[in-house]
């Protein structure tokens, strides 16, 4: 059977990389499946054996060819106006190359840009002509909010290692985007904030724009004498369709385009020099709580008022130190509203805080091992990253008074929290060992009084070629728990469930997971072939793994079609997955097949459509047996899922998305309709306000009648006096009706309401440098209290600025 396995592997595999690029050829679905189903066992050994044959074609580099920076002494004035001598000295580059979603066409507008070095920043500035400037999608708005604007921008990798890049961009008003690009996870970071400076210019012609960048938040090596980075200028031209243009001419066969820059040569005199930032800050506070379910119960008071201290030093281009001592993170934007209901795992949530957030890149991989919200509410943090030749590395420890992790199922999770305060942290080593092949080690901790968790790793990302890479990742983990953890779960009656069963550990208990990836990434073809593998007793509790005694294989394969510019739809995708999950013990858990075709349109629309048949089971009928076999039932869920989106016209964007069909009601074990929709409209009355509207609707029916019915309504007004204050509201409403006529195996509460609303005024010169007021509440309503009643309210203001 390995055998086999092994074979038909290979044999796909190899059929992919030598001729999917040609257009002639096609795979059909069902022969895709088929070859996969024969082998998923032997999917991880598999995947490892082909890489031999495909060694035989190894990744060629093309020649970068290399565009000489001039130097100059002088200073320019970042104020939109580009009559300073600074730009007189520039090096002009026109941006002539439509790169998506043609591939290298004349551009249909002119964008000219110059770049100059003056030994402390990258002086770059765009004058982008526009033939119809009131058609112009731009706004002013929060900082990295506003990628789908008009925007230009430059992509550079200053270490030049063709794994990271920054990308900074800037729309008509000077609004900054800014993210940095992992190449072996794919995946950009866009909660990346730099501190830099930009401003930009509505003009009659169009728009142009000036931007700073301070050699203080790159990453480069110093001690060469002639710096080479790697780069490209690209201007973003949303009209009926949303056309990129480029300084280059990208090869769509090649899925690295990082790969293809040319270089920026020269910054002779770059340096970062006194990298030191120390950033103090206040947080004052006043809170009420109360008890609403107790009708005499008065509100109780707290005044908080704490000094907070951030530190930042570039000890060398390449080596940054962090540090933070009692930091308060509460005064960020409340998260968009997520709806729960129905849902048997942990949601997730972005990270926003800076301490966390700054080199963030130097701890991803391919599984989730670091999330940070896992620290709830640190007293103290420390970080050391950096890079020396092919070696990177990172490290932090921070110590938290609370302890909060994911307790993984392969059924379901949930949160667990302890009552003690911990310690956690991560440590992480890359080596180049060339552009193509990079080897890491990672581990993570968390510890705790009778409690801990340690995960050691190695992982490693091969690129093959232009179109084809490996990457893999081996893990083991040792971890104990507090004998009384599972008494949370217990509920009044201590019946158990997953996670009291899972948690009911005697000493200490470890297990390993590992998970492989191949994918084959060209102009017309895309193959993604992965297992991952978790085992029982894994748990990796600083990061975001829901699953555990959880095994997935998958393969998605989608074919891509071109149209040329006349054509009515641009682009158009269509594919098929399949994916089959089990425990270790080979006990189905889901098998799940879907079609699906997504289409780039007119008025820059986008149209999804999913088909998705699925075999899943539900809840343990036995909750005291992880078994699964005859221990569950087993339900078809047959859906289609849908998303559309358009811009009206250059002030409004419209969103629907949903899904129709078939949905197991968890609560109580049977298979029920849904209908879910979730529409989105954002509207710019003019270039200051910004009036945003989230409502998602979710209905389930069973046995004739309905089980529940959901709605979720985020509001976000939005006000900006300029690009550096504003006033913000947002509004969260949350009804939820319970039929407990059709609910026979739970209880509910027939009603649940909440409303959070939140109120801030912000002024941030950048991100460290910021002053916010603001003012919160929160309200809420079941049958026992009968209207929404409002339990907390808080009102607050914090100050910090960034001393460099």
């Amino acid at each position: 059977m390995l055998t086999t396995a092994l074979t038909y592997v290979c044999l796909f595999i190899h059929i992919l990389t030598q001729y999917l690029p040609n257009k002639t050829t096609t795979i059909t679905k069902s022969r895709a499946i088929k070859m996969f189903a024969r082998c998923r066992q032997g999917l991880a050994v598999a995947l490892l054996t082909c890489s031999f044959s495909l060694f035989a074609t190894p990744f060629t580099h093309q020649a970068k060819q290399s565009i000489a920076i001039p130097h100059t002494n002088l200073n320019a004035v970042i104020d939109g106006d580009l009559s300073d001598p600074v730009w007189q000295q520039a090096k002009v580059i026109f941006l002539d190359n439509v790169t998506s979603p043609y591939e290298n066409t004349p551009s249909p507008v002119k964008t000219e840009a110059r770049v100059i070095d003056n030994g402390k920043e990258l002086l770059v500035a765009f004058i982008a002509h526009d033939p119809n400037p009131n058609k112009m999608i731009s706004s002013i708005g929060e900082r990295d909010t506003k990628w789908f604007d008009d925007v230009v921008g430059i992509i550079i990798d200053p270490l030049n290692n063709r794994r990271l890049s920054y990308n900074f961009f800037v729309n008509p008003y000077g609004v900054q985007n800014d993210e940095t690009f992992n190449e072996i996870t794919g995946l950009p970071n866009e909660l990346w904030d730099g501190i830099w400076h930009s401003y930009g210019k509505v003009t009659e012609f169009g728009y142009q724009v000036e931007m700073a960048i301070p050699y203080q938040i790159l990453n480069f090596d110093e001690n060469k004498s002639i710096q080479q980075w790697p780069f490209e200028l690209v201007r973003i031209y949303p009209r009926e369709q949303r056309l990129r243009i480029s300084s280059v001419k990208l090869d769509r066969d090649n899925a690295c385009w990082l790969c293809q820059y040319p270089m920026a040569e020269g910054f002779e005199q770059a340096e970062i020099g006194e990298n030191l930032q120390i950033t103090p800050a206040l947080v004052a506070s006043y809170d009420e709580q109360r008890d609403i379910y107790d009708p005499q119960s008065d509100w109780q008071s707290e005044t908080d008022v704490e000094a907070s201290l951030d530190l930042r030093w570039g000890i060398t281009p390449k080596t940054l130190f962090n540090a933070t001592l009692n930091p308060d993170f509460s005064t960020v934007e409340a998260d968009a509203g997520q709806l729960k209901v129905n849902n048997k795992f942990s949601l997730f949530f972005d990270e926003k805080r800076s301490f966390f957030l700054e080199n963030q890149h130097y701890f991803e991989s391919i599984t989730e091992l670091v999330y940070t919200r896992n620290i709830a509410d640190p007293d103290y943090g420390a970080k050391l990253t950096g890079s020396q030749g092919s070696h990177n590395f990172g490290a932090f420890v921070s110590h938290d008074e609370e302890t909060n992790f994911i307790l993984s199922g392969n059924l379901s999770a949930n949160i667990a929290s302890l009552d003690t305060e911990s310690h956690s942290g991560a440590l992480r080593y890359l080596y180049d060992i060339s552009q193509d092949v990079t080897l890491g080690v990672i581990s993570t901790f968390r510890r705790a009084d009778d409690y801990h968790n340690y995960v050691t790793g190695l992982d490693g990302s091969y690129r093959i070629n232009g179109a084809n890479s490996l990457k893999f990742q081996w893990l083991a983990s040792d971890t104990e728990y507090p004998q009384d953890l599972f008494t949370q779960f217990c509920r009044g009656n201590c019946s158990p469930n997953e996670q009291v069963l899972r948690s009911q550990k005697e000493g200490s208990f470890s297990d390993n997971a590992y998970q492989l990836k191949y994918l084959h990434d060209s102009e017309y073809w895309t193959l993604d072939a992965q297992r991952q593998w978790y085992g029982e007793d894994f748990r990796a509790d600083l990061g975001f793994i829901n699953r555990v005694d959880y095994v997935n294989d998958q393969i998605n394969i989608v074919r891509s079609f071109y149209q040329d510019e006349q054509a009515l739809w641009s682009t158009i995708d269509v594919g098929s997955k399949y994916a089959i999950q089990h425990n270790e013990n080979g006990e189905l858990i889901n098998r799940e097949q879907s079609f699906y075709a997504f289409a780039d349109g007119p008025l820059l629309s986008r149209v999804e459509l999913i088909y998705v048949d699925a075999n899943k089971v539900g809840l343990r009928q036995d909750s005291s047996n992880l078994s699964i076999d005859g221990n569950t039932k087993r339900f078809n869920e047959q859906q289609w899922r849908f998303f559309g989106q358009l811009r009206p016209n250059n002030k409004t964007y419209v969103s629907l998305e949903g899904t129709l069909g078939d949905k197991i009601d968890y609560d109580n074990d049977r298979l029920g309709d849904i209908v879910e929709l979730i529409g989105n409209v954002t509207w710019h009355p003019n270039p200051h306000l910004e009036i945003d509207l989230y409502h998602t609707y979710s209905e389930l029916d069973a046995d004739s009648q309905n089980v529940f019915t959901a709605n979720l309504t985020d509001l976000r007004l939005r006000y900006y006096f300029d690009v550096q204050s504003s006033l913000k509201l947002s509004l969260v409403y949350q009804d939820i009706d319970y039929n407990p006529d059709n609910n026979p195996l739970s209880f509910f509460s027939e009603q649940e309401r909440s409303l959070a609303t939140q109120l801030i005024y912000a002024y941030k010169l950048n991100p460290q440098t910021v002053f916010f007021l603001g003012y919160s509440d929160n309200s809420f309503e079941d049958d026992f209290i009968g209207s929404l009643k409002q339990e907390r309210r808080t009102i607050f203001t914090k100050i910090s600025y960034a001393w460099r």
